[in-house]
């Protein structure tokens, strides 16, 4: 496997921490030239665990938070909690007030960017201490940086060592299906959208690889994953030794709810928003918790079924990603008078575009 290291930084980089990063990528450079110098230590691999959102991101953080000092035996270190390390997304924002967790904290902008240079120089000081070893981190928002973000990113890292990026993807239905019901949990008023989710298997993949380099990125596919366990998907996909060989288990997380439970929430979440006063955390908790069937999201329109076909033609040239075939999709029936209503909304998007 080829080493790259990165040496050189823009000393006109742009963005919330642009400044520190300067000063900071000069001392990393300065202090990785100070250690190469009759230094025999084996190279530093930085695996960055992107996510994506609802394909075991939580159980691999909390698993691998859980069992760090199994993991540092083999010279494997896991940074931060057992839940996103946020400043790896928050840090690289161009605003960080986009970021919705960002906005309904009680800080300021300000002191936003003071909590994130700080973390950074934390991180900054944790990839030095433990150079010649292999580190994980983790953030599944990070597929959502602009290439500019991500690459500002990747050149923190890679100061330090090879960056390997690993994506997760999901089947379409399935990611969405898992997806509506988790963000019925939380601020939701309705099912996810197909252009989210295609966004997940498409351009996002595509946007990661063009910026790490596909040598440089592993694609994990969930489904895959899960038969032998999330963490020992990551793990073996860099013959690192499984969780299993250890004799160690991996922590669920996220456990699905009925689709009873989907639908009141929705409707909780319509009359009492995220951040709202009238928001009970209890009466949540027991719409979660209501018995019925598994919670299933219905077929695709037509229309979306043929842009996903595109797509998929697209990243499984380019990525090798395995997506199921379109005409394996569920097909949404639809009444006569909701086609046309749709097709006349296709056609005036057309015609406005032209």
């Amino acid at each position: 496997m080829k080493k790259i290291i990165n040496f050189r930084f823009s000393f006109m980089c742009l963005g919330p921490v642009g400044n520190y990063l300067e000063v900071m990528s000069w001392n990393g450079v300065k202090d990785l030239k100070d250690m190469s110098d009759g230094s025999d230590k084996k190279p530093t691999t930085i695996l960055l665990h992107m996510g994506i959102h609802k394909t075991g991101s939580t159980s691999l953080q909390k698993t691998f938070a859980a069992h760090r000092a199994a993991l540092a035996r083999d010279d494997i270190v896991f940074l931060g909690p057992g839940q996103p390390y946020s400043c790896l997304y928050s840090g690289f924002l161009s605003d960080p007030m986009t970021f919705f967790w960002n906005r309904i904290s009680t800080l300021s902008e300000s002191a936003i960017r003071e909590r994130d240079e700080a973390e950074l120089a934390a991180l900054n000081q944790a990839l030095i201490r433990h150079r010649g070893q292999t580190i994980i981190l983790s953030n599944e928002y990070l597929p959502m940086l602009s290439p500019p973000e991500m690459t500002r990113l990747r050149d923190f890292l890679a100061a330090h060592g090879e960056v390997r990026a690993v994506y997760y993807y999901r089947e379409l239905h399935s990611w969405m299906t898992s997806n509506s019901q988790e963000m019925a949990k939380s601020t939701a008023t309705q099912p996810s959208p197909f252009r989210q989710a295609l966004k997940r298997v498409h351009t996002l993949p595509l946007r990661v690889a063009n910026v790490f380099g596909p040598a440089n990125t592993t694609f994990i596919k969930f489904e895959d994953a899960v038969k032998c366990g999330i963490c020992d998907a990551f793990l073996t996909s860099f013959d690192l030794p499984s969780l299993r060989e250890r004799g160690l288990d991996e922590i669920k997380a996220n456990v699905a709810i009925s689709g009873t439970a989907v639908r009141a929430l929705y409707a909780y979440n319509r009359d009492h928003p995220a951040g709202s006063a009238t928001r009970d955390r209890a009466e949540v908790e027991r719409l979660k918790a209501l018995p019925g069937e598994k919670y299933q999201l219905g077929g695709f329109d037509p229309y979306d079924i043929n842009i996903y076909a595109s797509a998929r033609q697209e990243v499984q040239t380019q990525l090798g990603l395995s997506l199921a075939a379109p005409n394996t999709l569920p097909v949404l029936e639809l009444p006569v008078h909701i086609r046309l209503r749709r097709l006349a909304g296709r056609v005036k998007r057309y015609l406005l575009a032209r």
